[in-house]
């Protein structure tokens, strides 16, 4: 029987995502979704995440016009299932919407585009209070 309260739809997208490990560290990681819902997304990823964990997502969507990048949704969630290939999380808040041109102009000054290896986690959460976020409706999808 499925349980699921939201449709999930079919979408290969782009996901850098973090979490803290037992220790505190934190640690970064890459997949691809393979369905995604208003409220939740199963990513495919190596990367084997602790059941019931906090993470951080950025699912980097594709553009709709000719720019190099579409805008990106960005959530904090838990770990509702982990598997050998990968992991189902559910948004604590559902996501947010963030512009392409917004990601760019946050960057701290002096940080190159290409600097740390494409994750940005940290010069993002430190500007976060400062842009705008756009909420998805949990209808929008």
């Amino acid at each position: 029987m499925d349980k699921r309260q939201n449709k999930r739809y079919r979408l290969q997208a782009s996901v850098t995502f973090s979490w803290e490990n037992l220790q505190g560290s934190t640690i970064r990681g890459e997949g691809h979704t393979r369905d995604i819902s208003p409220s939740g997304v199963f990513v495919l990823t190596s990367a084997r995440l602790p059941l019931g964990g906090a993470v951080k997502l950025e699912v980097a969507l594709p553009s709709l016009r000719q720019e190099p990048s579409g805008p990106f949704l960005r959530t904090r969630a838990h770990v509702v299932r982990s598997e050998a290939l990968g992991f189902a999380a559910v948004a604590d808040m559902g996501f947010r919407m963030q512009l392409p041109d917004e990601r760019s102009s946050r960057r701290s000054p002096g940080e190159s585009e290409g600097n740390n290896g494409g994750g940005t986690h940290e010069a993002i959460d430190a500007d976060a209070s400062k842009k705008a976020f756009y909420p998805v409706p949990r209808f929008w999808m």
